[in-house]
């Protein structure tokens, strides 16, 4: 149905005011029509990949921050999208646009380097906040011109113009607003101007997509079905960047198997059922998002506004999902080498500077395999420094050991417990090393020092925006499943009651954490992903099971 409209959508009412499509170009342009726009549906999840990999969800501010991101980022997208499911042609002028808006999306990019727009004690907030409101501009200066160019298609057919002129004038405004926050989150001396004013952001780019798409769906309803078919497309290759991300956790699982557990039959079960978990997505969604079926005017309209806080839940509950399965490897792999190291120290017997160089040299065997590659991950990692502390502890007799080499094997732990969590993928705050170093001697000598603290404490937080998010996620997709039929039987909502109540038993899991004990046990097995996947197939196959009897 979308392929077939493609033509007729591309000047409003061009059928009332008998205007002539201003592309007669065959089915096979077409496919390269719809080619370039999922062309650019990769360069809004290659962004996505980009800022997860080097913006990591550490605490509540990071995870604030990559909301912050997502939201410019899904609205650029929607303003693009919502232009490009009538007007893209096959012309020179189309594919010069088409790269300007390529190129915001790298921008975008760019600035995820060094995002953080709530960190204000960062020395680049004011440049990345400016070069965030010029990207911005460049992309709604472009969709303004687009618009206005579009006016004079319509020159001569005053009522199809009218839409032409607002939309240019809106996109023309938007894009004044961001130059006008750019100079407003300037420098004046060493402090930023106006620090919160980079909300306006968010503001703008809210309002002028709804205004956009609200007179679209006025004036024209096939607009909306349109819209329906890029919002699948998308859902498809976010739910694809999820596997991407499933995989680096595959990896991780099987590089450790040098030092530490590698494959065993539990981490093969839970890295198959995170599998499944994202399959189960898919199916949860396309099997009830038919291409032919009738939503309903309203209910198309709601169908599409819900993929904003629906795509938002779902790459949250992605990532959570990669360290939740990777955590498992994790502690797997630390008992390893523990145990590694306790072997090693008992063969030294009653001979202590044997015993401790034994262990001593188990830490070095890791932190070898993890920091030396011959590549600047040496220098940046502190790889010579770990190396030269472990070579004096190894060759200073332990009766000679002063508060300095306590010191000393307490960086190099926390050392080695960060570059294990870096290896699967459980990013550390970047403030991690300056409190552990602080640490007070006197604690650490009492044996009262817990190097995995602030891994436990990072899991608490991936644990409550993991479940937090995959609650979302089911509760959008009852929502979804609520409008994809006009008339519903009692098993249609059977189904719906299903997902409503998988997603508000996900966010009570978020409160198991006041249980301390059971939450402990909980977190510390191999059950949290094999769990979610039982409840997943069940909340599936059980509505379905029930119409087959019917």
């Amino acid at each position: 149905m979308y392929r077939e409209q493609r033509q007729s959508q591309l000047l409003p009412h061009h059928a009332e005011h008998g205007i002539p499509p201003a592309d007669t170009h065959a089915e096979e342009n077409e496919d390269k029509i719809e080619s370039i726009e999922l062309f650019y549906d990769l360069f809004f999840v290659a962004n996505l990949t980009t800022i997860t990999s080097v913006h990591y969800m550490t605490d509540y501010e990071s995870i604030m921050s990559y909301i912050l991101f997502f939201i410019i980022l899904w609205f650029t997208w929607l303003q693009t999208t919502l232009y490009d499911i009538k007007f893209t042609q096959e012309s020179f002028y189309e594919r010069v646009f088409r790269g300007i808006h390529f190129a915001v999306m790298v921008g975008f990019a760019s600035v995820s380097t060094s995002w953080d727009p709530l960190n204000q004690r960062d020395d680049r907030y004011a440049s990345n906040l400016q070069s965030m409101s010029l990207t911005l501009m460049v992309s709604r200066f472009a969709l303004g011109i687009q618009y206005a160019v579009k006016i004079f298609d319509a020159f001569n057919h005053h009522k199809a113009a009218v839409p032409f002129a607002i939309h240019s004038f809106v996109m023309f405004g938007a894009g004044l607003i961001y130059m006008g926050l750019y100079i407003n989150l300037g420098l004046e001396g060493n402090i930023t101007k106006h620090p919160k004013a980079y909300l306006s952001w968010y503001i703008v780019g809210v309002l002028a997509a709804s205004f956009k798409w609200g007179q679209d769906i006025i004036a024209e309803k096939r607009e909306v079905e349109g819209m329906i078919e890029r919002m699948r497309l998308l859902t498809l290759i976010i739910m694809g960047e999820g596997i991407i991300v499933m995989l680096k956790a595959v990896n991780a699982v099987e590089k450790s198997g040098f030092f530490g557990r590698g494959w065993s039959r539990s981490i093969f079960c839970v890295v198959a059922c995170a599998i499944l978990i994202i399959y189960l997505f898919y199916m949860f969604y396309f099997d009830y998002a038919p291409n032919n079926i009738k939503y309903g005017r309203i209910g198309q309209i709601f169908w599409a506004v819900l993929h904003f806080p629906f795509h938002l839940a779902l790459v949250l509950s992605v990532e959570g999902l990669r360290q939740v399965t990777t955590w498992w490897s994790f502690q797997q792999a630390i008992k390893m080498v523990s145990q590694k190291a306790i072997n090693a120290f008992n063969e030294g017997g009653t001979n202590k500077q044997a015993a401790v160089r034994g262990y001593l040299d188990v830490y070095t065997k890791v932190v070898d395999y993890l920091y030396k590659d011959g590549s600047s991950k040496e220098i940046l990692k502190h790889y010579g420094e770990i190396k030269q502390e472990l070579e004096d502890l190894s060759n200073t007799l332990i009766a000679n050991w002063t508060t300095t080499n306590m010191e000393n094997l307490h960086n190099v732990t926390a050392e080695l417990v960060q570059g294990c969590t870096e290896f699967y993928g459980i990013k550390s705050p970047p403030t991690v090393k300056a409190q552990n170093t602080r640490e007070s001697m006197e604690t650490f000598l009492d044996q009262g020092y817990d190097p995995f603290q602030y891994v436990n404490d990072l899991f608490d937080l991936v644990f409550k925006y993991f479940f937090a998010s995959l609650g979302a996620v089911f509760i959008m997709y009852g929502l979804l499943r609520l409008v994809v039929h006009r008339k519903k039987d009692v098993w249609d909502y059977v189904s719906v009651a299903i997902r409503f109540v998988v997603g508000i038993l996900f966010i009570g899991l978020v409160f198991l954490q006041k249980n301390g004990s059971l939450y402990t046990r909980f977190y510390t097995s191999p059950w949290p992903i094999p769990m979610v996947s039982i409840i997943l197939l069940i909340g599936k196959f059980f509505p379905s099971r029930l119409q087959f009897f019917q």
